[in-house]
């Protein structure tokens, strides 16, 4: 018997949520292959509505009685369901599926991995070099008791090179990463330049910038003040009230060279997808305009408890990654673009004179995250001097609140967006008003 027909006879209503991935990987460690290996996944997942409320249940191999017992189980206790399942249907589709991908042969994976730890060898060769590459095919297909069905093909491709030295009292690790969907949006080139440029940068060990000096995140730090902001325009966090953001929407948050687009249109983003983890078609959401709210994000659940439409921003594994079949949708955004601005990272370093780099930090979400409070330890940091790179940091942590930041502190956004992680695309941000200790 079909599981939804299974589930239907106890529950009002059930959505079934199943990912097929075929995947190969290739692994180093040490500079030396470690693994090579592909696996198939199966992966399924029940949402019901029994009684008003709402259960979730996820397997990659159980029956489906024993998925259906589950779901029916956390139901017994789960949240209540003021929505209903939607028909799925809807006309919009995102390029998400490039066929050469599936093509890559473990061999140019292998050679990929190998000219990378060569040319960190040539220059570090003290350094241990450890790379990963990935390259994946996912078939997702959505249905419920409402009707219809979601089937959409998706490739991944992933790319990721990290260093490590360890000498007492100095460990020293140091990773750039791409997730792509393309294969000819894999820039390996230019990874490892951003990757030898910080080793050369952190040759030397140099005191921090104490107080509150200009403050230069990379690209691959600005979660630091983003990740606050993908809760405050959740429209659940707006419903339940922990949004800062809430009855501000036409209101001046952030500073006017600030815009923010939730933008789920973006052909082969790393997040791609013709329709969202319910079932729903995507769009293009701006947040804020030229630092005036304008939107909010909403699931199924957040848009009934508010009384709006969604969104198409259910998603599984928060914001900036993917979390797989086995974590239940919620309000997250598609993909997160920071409206570039002006200037070189060189530039900006120059602008900036004197002040600390970040590049990585350890703790994402540390602080009270809803309020905007952020404190981390800096993992991978460096001093600007006079306008240059001078040495890295130790022993170093910033703290602040992203919406002050965003708001009085932002000096200037820069012109060169990248992608980071799962679903951000944003350039370097050169801020004021972070608080920088060390010991």
């Amino acid at each position: 018997m079909d599981l939804l027909e299974l589930v239907q006879k106890k529950a009002e209503a059930a959505e079934l949520y199943a990912a097929y991935t075929e995947a190969l990987g290739v692994t180093f460690h040490g500079g030396e292959v470690e693994k090579v290996g592909s696996e198939a996944i199966l992966g399924r997942a029940l949402r019901v509505i029994a009684a008003g409320r709402l259960g979730f249940a996820a397997t990659a191999g159980g029956t489906p009685e024993a998925l259906a017992e589950a779901a029916l189980a956390a139901a017994q206790h789960g949240d209540p369901a003021p929505f209903r399942f939607p028909p799925l249907h809807g006309e919009t589709k995102v390029d998400a599926l490039d066929p050469a991908v599936p093509k890559l042969p473990p061999e140019d994976l292998l050679e990929w991995g190998e000219e990378a730890v060569h040319a960190i060898k040539a220059e570090f060769p003290e350094l241990v070099v450890n790379v990963s590459l990935s390259r994946s095919v996912t078939e997702v297909v959505i249905r419920n008791t409402a009707g219809g069905e979601r089937r959409e093909k998706r490739t991944g491709l992933s790319f990721t090179v990290g260093v490590e030295r360890v000498r007492e009292g100095d460990i020293w690790l140091v990773y750039e990463s791409q997730a792509v969907r393309r294969l000819v949006d894999l820039d390996r080139q230019r990874l490892m330049e951003k990757l030898l440029q910080k080793l050369r940068w952190g040759a030397e060990v140099v005191p921090p910038p104490v107080g509150k000096p200009p403050v230069l995140f990379l690209p691959s730090a600005v979660p630091v003040l983003l990740l606050p902001l993908t809760l405050g325009f959740s429209g659940l966090s707006v419903f339940l009230g922990t949004s800062p953001l809430k009855g501000k929407r036409g209101e001046q948050v952030f500073a006017g060279k600030f815009s923010l687009v939730d933008d789920g249109l973006i052909p082969f983003g790393p997040r791609s997808r013709s329709f969202d983890d319910e079932g729903l078609p995507v769009g293009r959401l701006p947040l804020a305009e030229d630092g005036v709210v304008q939107n909010f994000f909403y699931d199924l659940r957040a848009a009934a408890l508010s009384g709006v439409e969604p969104t198409g921003n259910g998603l599984k594994g928060g914001p900036f990654g993917d979390g797989g079949f086995r974590a239940p949708p919620a309000p997250s955004p598609r993909h997160l673009v920071v409206q570039p601005g002006e200037g070189t990272l060189a530039e900006l370093i120059r602008e900036m004179k004197e002040g600390l780099i970040v590049s990585d930090v350890v703790g994402l979400g540390q602080g009270n995250v809803h309020s905007g409070a952020f404190s981390n330890n800096v993992s991978v940091g460096f001093v600007v001097r006079d306008g240059r790179v001078v040495g890295r940091v130790k022993n170093t942590m910033i703290f602040g609140n992203a919406y002050e930041v965003l708001k009085d502190g932002l000096i200037q956004v820069g012109g060169e967006p990248e992608w980071v992680g799962g679903s951000l695309y944003t350039p370097a941000l050169l801020v004021g008003g972070v608080s920088v200790v060390g010991r």
